[in-house]
């Protein structure tokens, strides 16, 4: 009998339904949403103590990699500071669907996902702007964003940012052949060489192996260093997941699944091969920021020092994380809230400031 017990109770560990902690404060938020999202059922985790403080929107990784029990982790302080939204984005973690049609994952429908939500949360919580922090594929979304909409955007902070593949990966390649080269690791330097560097900035055929080839380089990369400080898997961020309120096990399986999903569809798609930011993009309407973590070889942290002091934008920051690889919201959480605050503090200045030119211009013509 005890035995049975035993396994009803491991069932309902695994198959528990997730909540969130609720937020007592007068006029505070705390709630989980199912939006139809541009025809789709999609993920919104909304929290913060005062809804009269400013928006703040994450866009996560992957694509298929939610942020959601991460952020709540590492990142919870926010929340005393902005209305945190927190999304799984089409067929990502929660809002993850088994039958999900494949012709869905492209980069444009991620783009008007972006676009609702942010009109939605504008009208909901009657603000003019929002607060937009993208990591890593997350931060190719935020730029597409801000330059598709710069008026409902008050600033813009990208970490880990993606910006050329071809050239960001080829220096993720040479990094890794040059640790395993040092290493003298035979097995990594068996894969390196099959693969060979990256031919062009295509996804589906950017190593002579084809996609398997960028699995291949980004196991080692991780390996190496170039993918996390300090850290050579990901076992303590799997098992924040796992152990987190708003995430059940069920959903750290579903977590696996639509990020295989997302990440093999999505190379089919023309719009996410071949990108080139930096060629496309050098004025900005919004401010502009990027944190980047010296040791990321995701997203080379000098590509995106080169853009930031290329761009010209209202206001524009490069601000590297010492202990950070790809991740520094997650790797520094501490340093990153506050950066996030400052960056804050900032952007109200600077909107001060603009605010009184305006009037200056307008009593002295």
């Amino acid at each position: 009998m005890k035995k049975y017990s035993f396994l009803l109770l491991i069932v309902a560990v695994l198959t528990s339904c997730s909540s969130t902690k609720k937020i007592k404060t007068s006029n505070g938020i705390s709630e989980i949403n199912y939006l139809e999202v541009n025809g789709t059922n999609q993920y919104v985790l909304i929290r913060g103590e005062d809804k009269a403080n400013p928006l703040l929107l994450f866009l996560h990784g992957g694509p298929g990699a939610s942020a959601t029990a991460l952020l709540r982790k590492y990142n919870s302080e926010l929340e005393k500071h902005f209305t945190v939204v927190y999304w799984d984005q089409r067929n990502a973690g929660k809002s993850y669907q088994k039958d999900f049609p494949k012709e869905l994952i492209k980069v444009e429908l991620y783009n008007q996902d972006v676009e609702y939500l942010v009109s939605y949360l504008k009208k909901r919580f009657q603000k003019d702007k929002v607060f937009l922090v993208g990591h890593s594929w997350g931060a190719r979304l935020g730029i597409y964003a801000v330059q598709r909409n710069p008026d409902d955007f008050m600033a813009y902070v990208g970490v880990g940012q993606e910006l050329e593949s071809y050239r960001g990966e080829l220096l993720s390649y040479q990094y890794t052949l040059e640790k395993a080269t040092k290493a003298n690791h035979e097995k990594a330097l068996k894969d390196l060489n099959e693969s060979g560097p990256p031919s062009s900035g295509d996804f589906q055929t950017m190593y002579k192996n084809g996609f398997w080839g960028l699995v291949r380089q980004k196991h080692w990369l991780l390996k190496f260093g170039g993918e996390r400080y300090g850290k050579t898997n990901y076992s303590d961020w799997i098992g924040n997941i796992w152990l987190s309120r708003e995430y059940s096990f069920a959903d750290l399986v579903r977590y696996g699944k639509s990020s295989g999903f997302s990440a093999g569809n999505i190379i089919y798609d023309p719009d996410f091969n071949n990108y080139n930011i930096p060629e496309k993009y050098q004025e900005f309407e919004v401010p502009v920021f990027f944190i980047s973590g010296a040791h990321d070889y995701n997203t080379p942290w000098e590509l995106v020092e080169e853009y930031h002091n290329t761009l010209n934008a209202p206001k524009k920051e490069f601000i590297k994380f010492e202990k950070s690889g790809h991740s520094p919201c997650f790797e520094e959480p501490e340093r990153f809230n506050r950066e996030i605050l400052r960056i804050l503090s900032i952007v109200k200045s600077t909107s001060q400031d603009s605010f009184k030119s305006n009037q200056n211009e307008r009593v002295n013509p």
